[in-house]
């Protein structure tokens, strides 16, 4: 899980680019972090969208997204504004929001492997499977940056 400072601290740094306002929330419509004050007030409207089959909506003059982790909704981001703009910079938010989230996973992940490595607390079996996981995500990441450049 992210840091409510390092969300804090990418949402300010958005605001300063793009000059609109920004809130990450979590599902049950907590405010962890925002650009803009009395976005509590928003939590009926970020309850409802969390139940919505919407990804993106506009509500009271706010565009709503959710964001996800492996198919699991994390966060709601709220971007203040209804056009097209402010729709394009809160998917780019959104999407700055996901990449923090596996970035963080990975790191975890990678702590604790580590961790457990230096500890004598893996089998050789499970240390054989973490490798071969790993390489199987390093070719998937290349494939993907392949035909996203050769598009």
């Amino acid at each position: 899980m992210i840091s409510n400072q390092i969300l804090q601290s990418n949402i300010e740094g958005l605001k300063e680019i793009t000059r609109i306002d920004l809130c990450v929330c979590d599902v049950e419509g907590k405010v962890l972090a925002s650009t803009f004050e009395h976005a509590e007030e928003y939590e009926s409207s970020i309850l409802a969208f969390v139940d919505s089959p919407a990804d993106s909506q506009v509500i009271q003059g706010y565009q709503f997204f959710k964001v996800f982790d492996d198919h699991q909704l994390e966060y709601i981001l709220l971007a203040k504004g209804g056009s097209d703009d402010v729709y394009m910079v809160g998917k780019m938010a959104a999407f700055q929001v996901q990449n923090l989230l596996v970035a963080y996973k990975e790191r975890f992940d990678k702590d604790n492997f580590i961790k457990n490595l230096l500890l004598d607390n893996l089998l050789l079996v499970d240390i054989y499977s973490r490798s071969e996981e790993a390489a199987h995500r390093d070719e998937r990441q290349a494939d993907r940056i392949y035909h996203r450049d050769a598009a």
